[in-house]
C-alpha cells in the first residue's frame, strides 16, 4: 500500500520542498558522498557544493607552503560574518558529477557542505501531504486494487 501511496504521490507532481544543508564526509573509495534521503535526485536539485576548509593561496613565489598570510585572513574574514543567511555555507565551491543520489568529486576533500533541494518529511521518512491529497492518493490506491482484482476475476 505504501508504494502504491508513494508513486500516486509522484503522479500528483505537487511537492512541498525546502532547501536544507548538510556536512558529510566523503568516501574515499570512490571520492562520492550519499545525498540524505529526502533529497530529490530528479537532477538539478543540488544548489551549492563547497569544501569545508576556505580558498586561498596556496601556490606562491614567496614561500614552499603557500602564503599563510592569505589563509589566515580568509579564516578571519568568515570568523566575523555574524549575519549572514542560515543557508549560506563557507569554503571553496567544488565540481561535482551527480549521478541518481550520489555526488561524485576528483579528489577527496575530507568533509563537503552541501545545499540541496529535499522533501518535506515526518518522522518515518513519507512526505507531508495536505487532506486534499491524502484523498486523491487513496483514490489512486482503491482505484488500482479494484483494477487488479477486475483482471484477476475477469469482472
Amino acid at each position: 500500500m505504501e508504494e502504491y501511496g508513494l508513486l500516486a504521490w509522484n503522479l500528483i507532481g505537487n511537492k512541498n520542498t525546502k532547501l536544507y544543508r548538510v556536512r558529510l564526509c566523503i568516501d574515499p573509495k570512490d571520492n562520492s558522498v550519499t545525498l540524505p534521503c529526502n533529497a530529490i535526485t530528479d537532477g538539478g536539485d543540488v544548489e551549492l557544493v563547497t569544501s569545508s576548509w576556505e580558498d586561498w593561496e596556496r601556490v606562491t613565489n614567496k614561500s614552499e607552503f603557500g602564503d599563510l598570510n592569505t589563509a589566515f585572513v580568509e579564516t578571519a574574514i568568515e570568523a566575523e560574518k555574524i549575519y549572514q543567511s542560515p543557508l549560506y555555507l563557507p569554503g571553496k565551491i567544488l565540481k561535482y558529477e551527480q549521478v541518481g543520489d550520489k555526488l561524485y568529486f576528483t579528489h577527496n576533500y575530507g568533509k563537503v557542505n552541501i545545499l540541496y533541494k529535499g522533501i518535506l518529511a515526518d518522522d518515518d521518512g513519507l512526505p507531508k501531504i495536505t487532506d486534499k491529497e491524502a484523498t486523491a492518493i487513496a483514490t489512486y490506491i482503491a482505484y488500482v486494487l479494484k483494477f487488479k482484482e477486475s483482471l484477476i476475476t475477469n469482472n
